[in-house]
């Protein structure tokens, strides 16, 4: 039997712990992860084609013109988006496909592509988040003001998904294993349709 990959669309608000729950699971089950690119300045923890690919404005609108994005938006006044090529050839391979996106990316991509699970991850309360938000410590005041009002809204959009994980504090693992059941689950589901990018 022809094996059928799963994309995970994982998303939920800032803070919540995407990364390092994606990190956790692509170590345990080798999925791969659609790195998205950005045309916003690394931040001094971040690597070029580790945590994005790095564009510039005009780099980034180029592509956008080619034909070369899967899912795009203008985030925070910056550019971002999946390659096709991120998810294309994974999928050809019978390889199971993660992507890390916000709630708005997360509206995008149940138009763009077909067949994908949508996961809401989530921490226990919104004075959770909102504590994870400020210890973070990576945005200017500013910008912090500007997340924590976007908040509720992202919250809001937590009934639109196919499953809600919430990812509490120094419990990762819990978080990640119930992803990988998931997975299993949806992948053993004989009227999931295959995923693919709507033209």
């Amino acid at each position: 039997m022809e094996r059928k990959p799963v994309v995970v669309v994982l998303h939920g608000p800032s803070g919540v712990g995407k990364d390092s729950v994606i990190d956790r699971l692509r170590e345990k089950t080798g999925i791969h992860r659609a790195l998205s690119s950005t045309s916003r300045a690394p931040r001094p923890n971040e690597a070029e084609g580790v945590s994005y690919y790095f564009l510039s404005a005009a780099e980034f609108e180029e592509k956008i013109h080619a034909g070369e994005f899967a899912e795009y938006a203008r985030v925070y006044n910056d550019w971002k988006g999946v390659e096709k090529r991120e998810i294309l050839p994974y999928l050809d391979q019978g390889i199971d496909v993660i992507i890390r996106t916000d709630v708005q990316g997360a509206r995008t991509w149940r138009e763009r592509l077909e067949g994908a699970v949508f996961i809401f991850l989530t921490a226990e309360s919104r004075d959770v988040l909102r504590a994870r938000l400020i210890e973070r410590n990576t945005e200017d005041g500013h910008a912090l003001a500007t997340r924590m009002e976007e908040l509720e809204k992202e919250l809001e959009d937590m009934p639109n998904n196919d499953y809600v994980v919430i990812n509490h504090d120094a419990r990762l693992d819990e978080a990640v294993c119930e992803i990988e059941l998931i997975i299993e689950r949806e992948r053993a589901n004989p009227n999931r349709t295959l995923p693919h990018l709507v033209a």
